[in-house]
């Protein structure tokens, strides 16, 4: 199992890319997928 500490570093991380347009959520207008992500605009460039 995962460190608490690990987790919320996670989801710091994960919530600053959406933020900054690398990932978004598959689907996130429709309540989304859990685990699947669509690259954003930076992200496809990076990719």
């Amino acid at each position: 199992m995962a460190d608490p500490k690990e987790n919320v570093l996670m989801e710091k991380i994960v919530s600053l890319c959406k933020r900054r347009g690398f990932v978004f959520q598959s689907s996130e207008i429709y309540g989304g997928i859990n685990g699947f992500w669509d690259y954003g605009p930076l992200g496809a460039e990076l990719k």
